[in-house]
């Protein structure tokens, strides 16, 4: 028969190791990773000024790829960012990029007269380049795929995924444009970046 005092301890030590299991779960959630830096790439603004990824570093950056041209999944991903930059007060240090990945097309004055009709917020950029610079910015520097199409699919390949990038210009999550939940995190993980 056990004695009360080793009762007593036996339930001191389970009473710990709930309080432990409890403070585990209410704790912080783990660390985004740190992915890797986007590239020191200039490309063109929709103004025809030379714009370097660079110039984001101090602020946290969510980028996309889309074409103006797109039929698709473009006009979704365009209200996707719309809704985002309505998440974050005007005084935040965060930057929205869309670049196109249809450059031949989406000239300066195309992309100008795409963020007059789609801009809501100052702080959204709309960018364009050489073709080969920027696929290979898409696919070398974020990872994402983008490209010639494959048969049945839109005109030009690319991804519908969202970048977040930090202060420090590291990539640090993606997240499906077109999925609710994703939209959500990305917002979650972008405040936390700014510090709440």
């Amino acid at each position: 028969m056990k004695s009360s005092g080793q009762r007593a301890r036996r339930a001191r030590r389970a009473f710990a190791a709930a309080l432990f299991v409890v403070a585990l779960s209410c704790g912080r959630p783990p660390e985004l990773p740190v992915l890797y830096p986007v590239p020191a790439v200039t490309l063109v603004g929709e103004r025809g000024e030379p714009v370097a990824l660079d110039s984001m570093r101090g602020n946290v950056a969510i980028y996309d790829f889309i074409f103006t041209r797109c039929g698709a999944t473009c006009p979704m991903m365009t209200r996707a960012m719309q809704r985002l930059t309505r998440e974050f007060p005007p005084d935040a240090p965060i930057r929205f990029v869309s670049i196109t990945v249809d450059p031949e097309y989406d000239t300066p004055q195309v992309l100008a007269q795409y963020a007059a009709e789609h801009r809501n917020d100052p702080r959204w950029s709309f960018l364009t380049g050489d073709r080969d610079a920027v696929i290979g910015l898409s696919v070398d520097g974020f990872k994402l795929a983008a490209g010639d199409p494959m048969e049945g699919l839109e005109p030009l390949l690319h991804s519908t995924r969202f970048v977040l990038v930090d202060r420090r210009g590291d990539v640090r999550g993606y997240y499906d444009s077109l999925d609710g939940d994703a939209m959500k995190q990305l917002v979650a993980d972008a405040k936390a970046l700014l510090g709440g």
